[in-house]
């Protein structure tokens, strides 16, 4: 057991001991992994130190399986059994095994970026199938189909042109720029081993260190291609922060692309609520409260805000399971709570979770 400072406890270390409120309130048991969202909510109370079984980064430990309250017609039940997401699902296999044959052929010299008709395919998976049940509602089911890069950077790339779009970007062309930004981000990740890309437990130093050039090599690959010059920042800026804080360059908010602190956003969006093979994915409204437990100036605000707002508010009406495996939906999210809405329980009864600290949202369902 050791006692260390709320700043720096992260998500998934294993408590050592109950937290109480200053009230009495227990906020959450022993023994229990801590999210967030939890955290967030102790920080309204002023608390400092917290025991934990284990000081290192245990977010793989979340175990976000189905119980039997699963079993049944859920939301998440009624879009993967729709026509619609069949047909979303056919568009988006084709987008990414069309990335894969792209990269590949690049990479290998084969051919240059002959992504005209990638372009046209993303069109069509909003065009067509961006109304109804909603492209993020089928974005979080899609995840549970693959995890590998280019699903992954065909995510980022969707995710991105919601995001531009909420953001308030109308120009087609830009549209498609910030497309391209998120399809090719990763694009120097087609140079790293296989076996550290799949590893399924903690890099080694060297292997951290071989993952981390994936920016400089995707820059690299694009920098004689004849495309925008901001698809090649994001290859090359993804990883950066505003504060300084990120890599290859540490690069500060005045030296980092606008396209590339949008990707830089909806890439660890993706890559937390996407499953891997350490761990399964993490609830969207977990992934909100782990960015807002951020330092501010980490990322972009005006973006971030945008974003976060507009995915709590995209699951409005979307059933949910809770920490004490109870059910319900969504039905008001607000602005200063994002992580914590207003849920209506399956006997009638509405939870509002800035109220109930010791619950949270376990899963979108």
């Amino acid at each position: 057991m050791k006692r260390i400072d709320v700043a720096e406890i992260k998500p998934g270390m294993i408590l050592a001991e109950k937290i109480v409120s200053p009230r009495g309130q227990v906020l959450a048991e022993a023994g229990t992994a801590i999210t967030a969202q939890q955290l967030l909510h102790i920080s309204y109370y002023g608390i400092k130190t917290l025991s934990v079984q284990d000081a290192e980064d245990a977010i793989e430990k979340y175990d976000f399986e189905a119980p039997d309250e699963f079993i049944g017609e859920t939301q998440s039940w009624r879009i993967l059994n729709s026509e619609e997401f069949a047909e979303f699902k056919r568009a988006y296999v084709k987008c990414s095994d069309r990335l894969e044959e792209i990269v590949d052929s690049f990479v290998h010299k084969q051919a240059g970026l002959n992504d005209k008709d990638l372009l046209d395919d993303i069109h069509t998976v909003f065009e067509e199938h961006s109304t109804g049940l909603g492209i993020m509602a089928m974005m979080l089911n899609i995840q549970e189909i693959d995890s590998t890069t280019y699903r992954h950077s065909v995510n980022v790339a969707i995710i991105s042109r919601v995001c531009g779009m909420w953001m308030g970007i109308k120009d087609k062309k830009e549209l498609d720029v910030l497309t391209m930004c998120g399809l090719y981000h990763d694009i120097g990740k087609s140079l790293i081993p296989h076996d550290i890309l799949t590893k399924k437990g903690p890099l080694t130093p060297d292997e951290y260190g071989r993952m981390a050039e994936h920016p400089l090599l995707g820059y690299n690959l694009l920098s004689d291609v004849q495309i925008d010059r901001r698809i090649k920042l994001a290859a090359l800026q993804h990883h950066e922060r505003n504060d300084g804080s990120g890599y290859p360059y540490g690069l500060t908010k005045d030296f980092i692309g606008e396209f590339s602190k949008i990707v830089a956003i909806t890439d660890v969006y993706d890559a937390m609520t996407a499953d891997r093979c350490y761990r399964a994915g993490i609830c969207p409204f977990e992934v909100i409260a782990q960015f807002q437990r951020q330092p501010p100036a980490k990322y972009d605000q005006n973006v971030l805000q945008v974003f976060l707002k507009n995915i709590a508010h995209s699951y409005i009406g979307t059933g949910v399971l809770l920490s004490d495996n109870s059910r319900g939906i969504i039905t008001m999210v607000s602005d200063k709570a994002l992580s914590s809405p207003l849920v209506k329980l399956d006997d009638g009864s509405f939870l509002d979770l800035r109220e109930r600290t010791d619950m949270f949202i376990k899963a979108c369902i």
